[in-house]
């Protein structure tokens, strides 16, 4: 099935719609807004009547809600339909916040299986016409424990090439584990490239979609300079503390 998510420049590229029940890559270098073009498209799948499960890695659930407001997006209009698995590597499992968010310690395997587990379950019992949408950022700084992190690069591996019970939109940083990278690229069904260039203009590419015409050219994402500037500063923040912590587990 292709959706139309309504967002113009994306059907410049993609003019019949995006595939569900694919799997979606986005690579770049550190600071390429790759997190935004995710909520991009988590928003149009929102407002198509999809459900949304959020693995936050470097970022907050409401500097999510927050960015996502900025995107014309109001979570708390799709309460039901959204689920939150906030990123703590120091924890051992998971632990409710609410009906609709976790804090998880999604560096293990089993703890990342459980977690989006929790979330279908709760997203089972809303009203949802295309199925729910996985939707990660900065994965790759999973790699960095010294105990999970080929264990964990597997298991979204699997994600992205074998499990088609659900639409999954991950992205992931160029700049280390580049081979880790390139094995998530190799199996995903849909790829894109992002770039950033000065003054904060930020570029999107498409590489390979699967079941969907697209044009593959460069097009500029338009998005204000203050929102790609503040996504750079927010994972920058996100990094610096969790970085260390992943590399002691």
């Amino acid at each position: 099935m292709l959706v139309k998510l309504g967002v113009p420049w994306l059907e410049e590229v993609l003019p019949e719609g995006f595939p569900a029940n694919t799997s979606t890559l986005v690579s770049g270098p550190g600071g390429s807004g790759k997190p935004l073009i995710g909520y991009i498209f988590a928003s149009g799948w929102l407002k198509n009547g999809g459900t949304v499960i959020f693995l936050l890695t470097s970022t907050t659930v409401d500097y999510l809600r927050n960015t996502m407001r900025l995107l014309g997006t109001d979570l708390e209009r799709y309460r039901r339909r959204v689920f939150f698995v906030e990123l703590d590597p120091a924890m051992n499992g998971i632990e409710l916040v609410s009906d609709n968010h976790v804090r998880a310690n999604f560096v293990k395997p089993d703890v990342w299986d459980e977690s989006i587990a929790l979330g279908s379950v709760y997203l089972s019992n809303s009203r949802q016409t295309l199925g729910t949408m996985v939707v990660g950022s900065a994965l790759n700084l999973l790699f960095f424990s010294p105990t999970y992190g080929r264990a964990i690069h597997e298991k979204i591996k699997g994600a992205l090439g074998v499990d088609k019970t659900k639409t999954y939109f991950l992205t992931v940083n160029t700049d280390v584990f580049g081979d880790m990278v390139r094995e998530l690229e190799e199996v995903a069904d849909n790829l894109m490239f992002s770039r950033m260039e000065k003054p904060m203009r930020l570029f999107l590419r498409i590489e390979r979609i699967k079941g969907a015409p697209f044009k593959r050219k460069e097009i500029e994402v338009p998005l204000s300079r203050e929102i790609l500037e503040e996504i750079r500063k927010e994972a920058e923040r996100g990094k610096k503390n969790l970085i260390p912590a992943i590399k002691r587990l």
